[in-house]
């Protein structure tokens, strides 16, 4: 008999050893999101704001962005607090990499128009700034929790 049909025909012996010893590929280092890029911002009424942006994030941990507003292109793009943006989670299957997305903020809670890729419920000002981080799921193997990173920010835009 030879190695190829033992092989073929007995797989827990190629797969036994790895199972023994051990996967050791991983990394401790946590993965770096690519920030999107804001591309356009447009009114179109009643606190009603589309957003067109290019954006490139195709790994597992991907799970969608997070809107920053103030005053500010410094204030929207160093936050005080990562956390105090709005969000809109897509997950890692959603999109379809790389292309642009539409989004759509609106405080409302009606269901997305046709061609909007996400909606973040927020309120924009005429005249503030805005910007947009990557998030990423961060899953810590010692207490068992998940959070989520964020990417460094993208460009700021003001609202029309």
């Amino acid at each position: 008999m030879n190695i190829v049909s033992f092989l073929f025909r007995c797989p827990c012996a190629v797969l036994f050893p790895f199972l023994v010893i051990g996967c050791t590929n991983y990394s401790t280092t946590a993965s770096v999101q690519a920030p999107p890029t804001l591309i356009s911002v447009v009114n179109n009424g009643n606190s009603n704001f589309t957003i067109k942006v290019r954006a490139q994030n195709p790994e597992f941990i991907f799970q969608g962005y997070r809107l920053y507003s103030g005053i500010s292109e410094k204030e929207v793009q160093n936050p005080t607090d990562l956390n105090l943006g709005s969000d809109c989670i897509l997950g890692p299957s959603t999109l379809v990499q790389p292309t642009e997305y539409t989004f759509e903020i609106d405080p409302s809670t009606k269901a997305n128009a046709t061609g909007i890729t996400c909606r973040i419920f927020a309120t924009l000002t005429p005249g503030t700034y805005i910007a947009m981080r990557t998030l990423g799921l961060a899953i810590n193997l010692q207490n068992s929790s998940s959070s989520f990173k964020v990417s460094t920010s993208s460009n700021a835009l003001i609202v029309p």
